[in-house]
């Protein structure tokens, strides 16, 4: 089975940002095919440090559970246009990570991913 956790939240909502990556890593760790798909504010996810800033009350760090998402075996996908308007390029970009559009999410739905959004 494929899995599609879709993240539009970062330093906006630290809860809903974390909990989305304590899924994902759930997923990973299940031996499911995984993709974190960041869009949005979530984009900044994607961005090498800045999940650092991002420490939710009673969960792992959140850059422990990115680093152990891609540990895991998960991948993710940087929404094209988010990415752009906040200036992250490739080179900006978290182990794991690629800028991708919105064509990457479709083929995944058309695929039978399961999607989750946070």
């Amino acid at each position: 089975m494929s899995i599609l956790v879709s993240i539009a939240s970062s330093h906006d909502n630290p809860d809903r940002a974390t909990v989305a990556f304590v899924v994902a890593v759930a997923a990973a760790a299940s031996n499911q095919e995984t993709t974190v798909f960041l869009s949005a504010d979530g984009a900044w996810l994607g961005k090498r440090g800045e999940a650092d800033k991002i420490n939710e009350a009673g969960f792992a760090p959140l850059a422990d559970l990115v680093a152990g998402f891609v540990e895991a075996g998960g991948r993710i996908l940087v929404c094209t246009p988010c990415a752009k308007k906040r200036g992250i390029t490739e080179d900006d970009l978290v182990d794991g990570a690629v800028i991708a559009g919105g064509a990457a999410v479709v083929a995944l739905l058309a695929g039978g991913a399961q999607s989750i959004s946070y």
